[in-house]
C-alpha cells in the first residue's frame, strides 16, 4: 500500500498503487466515462469500479453514496461549462470572437475524449431527475453570460440593435445543442464551421446600407396587430 492510500485500497490486490488524490482523480475520470456512456440514471459505483479495475468498496470509500458520485460528476461538468463561457464574457473582447472561442472549447471536449459535453446533453433532458433544478440553475447562469455578450456585441456595433439579448441568448444556447450533436454524429470540420457561422449570421449587422429594424424593448408588444 502506497503512502497516502487509504486502508480500503488494500481490499483490491490488483489496483495500481496510487496516492489518495491520484486514486480519486482516477475514479472520477472513470465516472465521467461511465456516466457519458450509460446516462445519469444508470451510472453507479459498480460500473465505475469495473471501468477503473478496482473493487466496489474502494469506489464507495471515495464517493460514500450515489449522490456523492453524481455530485462529483456534475461538478466537473459545471466547472468546464463555466470556464468555457467565461472565454466569451470579457468586456474587452470582440463579442463574435468570444462566442466562437466558447463554441470551439466545448466542441474540443468531444474531440479529445472528454465527456463533459455528452453528460451535459443527457443532463439537459433529465427533467424528472432530482438533479434537474441544478441543471436549470446552471442553464440560467450560462444564458446570463450569453445575454451579456450579445449586449456587448450591440454596443460594439457587431450585432443588430433590434435584437432582444435575452431571447437571442436562449436561441443561441439551444443551437449549441444541435452543434454538439452534429459533432457527435461525425460531421466534418467544414460542416461544423458552417453551422457556427449560421448561428451567428442572424445576429450580425446587415451589410452597409441595408435597413435595420428599430430597437424594441424586451416585453413591449409590437405595434403591428396579428
Amino acid at each position: 500500500m502506497s503512502r497516502g492510500e487509504p486502508r480500503a485500497a488494500a481490499a483490491e490486490p490488483h489496483a495500481a498503487r496510487l496516492s489518495s488524490a491520484q486514486r480519486r482523480e482516477q475514479l472520477l475520470a472513470c465516472a465521467m466515462k461511465v456516466f457519458a456512456e450509460h446516462g445519469l440514471e444508470a451510472g453507479n459505483h459498480a460500473l465505475v469500479a469495473a471501468e477503473a479495475g478496482v473493487s466496489v468498496p474502494l469506489c464507495f470509500f471515495y464517493f460514500r453514496n450515489r449522490e456523492a458520485l453524481v455530485d462529483a460528476v456534475l461538478s466537473e461538468v459545471e466547472t468546464l461549462y463555466r470556464s468555457a463561457f467565461a472565454l466569451a464574457d470579457d468586456e474587452g473582447l470582440d463579442a463574435a470572437l468570444g462566442l466562437k472561442r466558447t463554441s470551439d472549447a466545448l466542441l474540443a471536449t468531444l474531440d479529445n475524449e472528454r465527456y463533459e459535453t455528452k453528460i451535459f446533453l443527457a443532463w439537459s433532458v433529465a427533467a424528472r431527475s432530482p438533479v434537474w433544478p441544478r441543471f436549470m440553475h446552471l442553464h440560467r447562469r450560462l444564458v446570463d453570460v450569453l445575454t451579456r455578450v450579445i449586449e456587448r456585441g450591440q454596443r460594439q456595433g457587431r450585432f443588430r440593435p433590434d435584437l432582444i439579448p435575452e431571447d437571442e441568448a436562449e436561441l443561441l444556447h439551444a443551437s449549441s445543442f444541435a452543434l454538439a450533436q452534429l459533432r457527435m454524429a461525425g460531421a466534418s470540420s467544414h460542416r461544423i464551421e458552417r453551422f457556427q457561422q449560421s448561428m451567428m449570421r442572424t445576429m450580425q449587422m446587415p451589410p452597409s446600407g441595408a435597413p435595420v429594424r428599430p430597437t424594441r424593448k424586451a416585453g413591449k408588444p409590437s405595434d403591428k396587430q396579428d
